[in-house]
């Protein structure tokens, strides 16, 4: 009888898992509906909501997404709530295309007010591997204006990556 239970209990969890994997993979038919909570959506948990599913839709299919570049370019640099713009920053380095646009947009975050957006920026550029090569520059600016270890750290960890010697 404990064995059935146990059994059950452990069918019942992955279920559950299951279930839950499927609910936080955004689905291609689901880009709209994000794309509109990122641009009309009064609530910032709610547009930061749509930018974080935007970017995890790039991660699967970059194409699916492409329509959202600019929206989360113009999120990352001008809406107001800070949780916003760093669930911007962070999609926008899980899509990883456009570097020619969203490279420098990412080096301008790294001078945004507020620190989660700066390291948002800092790990998106990362996500960009040698094509963010010209923000190396910006990257240990912003490391020397902070005066943080930790800060530093991530700075460091970036510009390897973004160097080649970090996998």
């Amino acid at each position: 009888m404990t064995k059935r239970i146990l059994g059950f209990a452990i069918l019942l969890v992955a279920g559950l898992t299951t279930v839950q994997a499927q609910v936080t993979t955004p689905k291609k038919e689901d880009v709209p509906k994000y794309l509109a909570m990122l641009k009309n959506q009064s609530n910032a948990k709610d547009r930061a909501l749509g930018a974080e599913m935007l970017g995890k839709r790039g991660q699967i299919q970059v194409k699916d997404v492409k329509s959202a570049i600019e929206p989360l370019l113009g999120a990352m640099k001008d809406d107001s709530a800070a949780d916003v713009r760093r669930a911007a920053a962070t999609a926008l380095g899980c899509i990883g295309t456009q570097p020619r646009t969203v490279i420098p947009a990412l080096v301008g975050a790294l001078k945004d007010k507020a620190l989660p957006v700066n390291l948002a920026a800092v790990n998106a550029l990362a996500a960009y591997g040698s094509e963010a090569r010209e923000a190396i520059p910006a990257l240990r600016e912003f490391a020397k204006t902070k005066k943080d270890k930790q800060i530093m750290r991530a700075v460091n960890l970036a510009v390897k990556q973004i160097n080649g010697k970090v996998k």
